[in-house]
This record gives C-alpha cells, sequence and structure tokens, in this order.
C-alpha cells in the first residue's frame, strides 16, 4: 500500500512524507493433514478445519475427488457419507476465507484416503450331516457386504443330487456317501467377495 502524509502545525506549515507499507496475505491452512481410512459400507465422518485467515470459509474439492458415496459439506469442512468403493482416493481441498479488499484468500491441502473393501462373511460356518436319499436343505448366507449375494461352489464338489442355488440354498437329495470337501464364495452386488470351507457329511 502506498500512501502520503502530511502533518499541519498551528502556523500553517506542513511536512511531508511517503509510505510503502507491505501486508502480507493471511497464510490459510487447513487440518487434519491426514485422513482416517473408511471402509465399505461402512458410515464415514471426519471434519477439515481451516484457520489462518477470516471466518467463515467455504470448503471445496480443488482437484482430484472423493470416494463414491463420501461428499464434502461447503459450511463445515465435514467429509461425510458411505463410501461405496474401495482404494486410495487422491484428491485436494481447498478453503476459502471471507476476507475483503484485495481477499478473499484461500489455501489448499492434498489428502489420500484410503477405503478398504468389506469383509464378507459366509455363514454358518459348518453344515450339518445329511443322509443318502433323504432330503436336505441348509441355507447359506452372507454379512458385511452390499445386498444380494450370489452364492458359487468354488473348489471342490457336491454330492452328486444336491445343487446350490445363487440364492444361497443347498437343497436335493444326495445319492452318495462320504465326507465332500468343498469352498463356497460369496460375491456382494460390488463384486467384493468372500468364502467359507466346508466338510460336508453324508
Amino acid at each position: 500500500f502506498f500512501f502520503h502524509v502530511t502533518a499541519t502545525d498551528a502556523d500553517s506549515i506542513s511536512g511531508s512524507v511517503s509510505f510503502t507499507w507491505g501486508i502480507d496475505a493471511p497464510s490459510i491452512t487447513l487440518s487434519p493433514t491426514t485422513l482416517s481410512d473408511g471402509a465399505v459400507e461402512v458410515a464415514y465422518s471426519q471434519v477439515v478445519t481451516a484457520s489462518g485467515g477470516t471466518e467463515p470459509y467455504t470448503y471445496t474439492v480443488d482437484s482430484g475427488s472423493l470416494p463414491a458415496g463420501l461428499s464434502l459439506d461447503a459450511s463445515n469442512g465435514t467429509i461425510s457419507g458411505t463410501p461405496t468403493a474401495a482404494g486410495p482416493f487422491d484428491f485436494t481441498i481447498k478453503a476459502t476465507d471471507s476476507s475483503t479488499g484485495t481477499g478473499p484468500y484461500n489455501g489448499t491441502q492434498p489428502y489420500t484416503l484410503t477405503v478398504t473393501p468389506p469383509t464378507i462373511v459366509v455363514s454358518p460356518t459348518s453344515l450339518t450331516s445329511g443322509t443318502v436319499a433323504t432330503a436336505y436343505d441348509q441355507t447359506i448366507t452372507a454379512s458385511s457386504g452390499s445386498e444380494p449375494y450370489t452364492f458359487a461352489v468354488t473348489s471342490g464338489a457336491l454330492p452328486a443330487g444336491l445343487t446350490l442355488a445363487s440364492g444361497g440354498d443347498l437343497s436335493g437329495t444326495p445319492t452318495a456317501g462320504g465326507t465332500f470337501n468343498i469352498t463356497v464364495t460369496a460375491t456382494d452386488t460390488d463384486s467384493f467377495t468372500g468364502s467359507q470351507t466346508y466338510a460336508l457329511i453324508i
């Protein structure tokens, strides 16, 4: 800022001086510098705050993008929602202050938010035994992912006469006895999987 000051005394005698006054723009910083990890299909909330300028601040995603299912509140800096995709997500958040004059001013902070895949649990952990020539029915279920699930035998083979429906119903009338070692895998709507190994005794 450039300005000129003149002082005049009671006898109308004056003197002057010119000034150059430098005022730095505020350094706006965002906190925290790292974000906590999230998990697919688990509610997430993290607050980003700004300091160093004139409140209130406005928050925006300056580059990159948030994980699917999450959003940034422009007025309070809260990242919230339920993520639906796994992986590391890189983005930068910008905070803009409310300064007037040569403002507003802003600051940015880059982030990496890691979203872990769900741990899909297949139940039950063991199957009831069956008997040759006797109708058999057992329901297999899954949890911790996004419904609906599809089920499939991914290793081993079922006893002759039994089938596993895609919805998880293991049924039929077995025609052969023995111990049958199988692995059943459940796949959720986001293509995440979980498996359970069984020893089915007929």
